[in-house]
């Protein structure tokens, strides 16, 4: 017993630092690198990693000494380990900016729209100005951000298509656990002004969308099945976190681990070129 309390508080304290967000994000890229036959550069990759590692970090601990009234179990854990949390905080920016400076800065110059546009939207945001639900908002800069790496990708393909619509059904899941939170501060999203019976019907329905779309790509578009397997079980997975996951902590990490699949093309990739 109390090996499987420590084994789940340390699956929590994981999730409560982003680990397991930066995981995700590492199998998206991992994903795109295959299908576009485009390898990323170790800089431009720790870059990316470290990014998003740091930017959750501030967010979390911002979040939580905005947090008024009984504190989550999250921020609890940022107010207690506050110094070293900020200590890694101000280390990860410190060793992006050196990365950005003197290995990536072209990429980033080259993308300068994008972060001039994840820049405003982050202010409008913050700001509680903005026009479009939070919702819409990080899907879609989530999406273009991992894009980013890969210049050959057609704004016409399908599967960029599927991959957007998974990020909004994975990002409308994980929000209506901290709609609570959102409707205290005030943040435009659809938890708002859509009953959550509705809103999970909505994912739902996209999700089993997606999954019978994605059978019919690989049927009539000749799409490589390990592509189709990585997107389509990252549907499957985040489906069925949906329907039996009832525990908001553990709905939410295994919300968050539901792109894992995503690795499949390279796994079937390694396999089969062993001898």
């Amino acid at each position: 017993m109390y090996r499987k309390r420590h084994i789940h508080r340390t699956i929590l304290v994981l999730s409560f630092v982003s680990l397991d967000v930066v995981l995700s994000v590492f199998a998206n890229l991992s994903f795109f690198s295959h299908y576009f036959q485009h390898s990323l550069r170790t800089s431009l990759l720790s870059l990316y990693l470290l990014s998003v590692w740091a930017l959750y970090l501030l967010d979390h601990l911002w979040d939580a000494k905005k947090e008024t009234g009984k504190k989550t179990l999250r921020s609890n854990f940022y107010l207690q380990n506050k110094v070293g949390i900020a200590s890694v905080i101000g280390i990860g920016i410190l060793v992006v900016s050196i990365l950005g400076i003197w290995y990536e800065w072209k990429f980033l110059f080259q993308n300068l729209p994008f972060l001039f546009a994840f820049g405003i939207g982050l202010v409008l945001v913050i700001q509680k100005i903005a026009i479009v639900p939070k919702e819409i908002l990080v899907s879609f800069f989530y999406t273009w951000g991992i894009l980013l790496p890969f210049p050959h990708c057609s704004e016409t393909d399908w599967i960029l298509f599927f991959f957007f619509l998974h990020v909004l059904c994975n990002v409308l899941l994980t929000y209506q656990i901290d709609r609570d939170w959102d409707k205290e501060q005030g943040t435009f999203t659809f938890n708002l002004w859509v009953s959550p019976r509705h809103l999970t019907s909505l994912v739902r329905i996209l999700l089993v969308l997606g999954l019978f779309s994605l059978l019919w790509l690989w049927r009539y578009q000749n799409l490589d099945i390990g592509f189709i397997l990585g997107l389509g079980l990252s549907y499957l997975w985040l489906l069925v976190t949906d329907l039996f996951c009832q525990n908001p902590n553990t709905k939410k990490i295994t919300s968050e681990l539901a792109y894992l699949p995503m690795f499949v093309p390279e796994i079937i990739f390694f396999f089969s070129a062993l001898p």
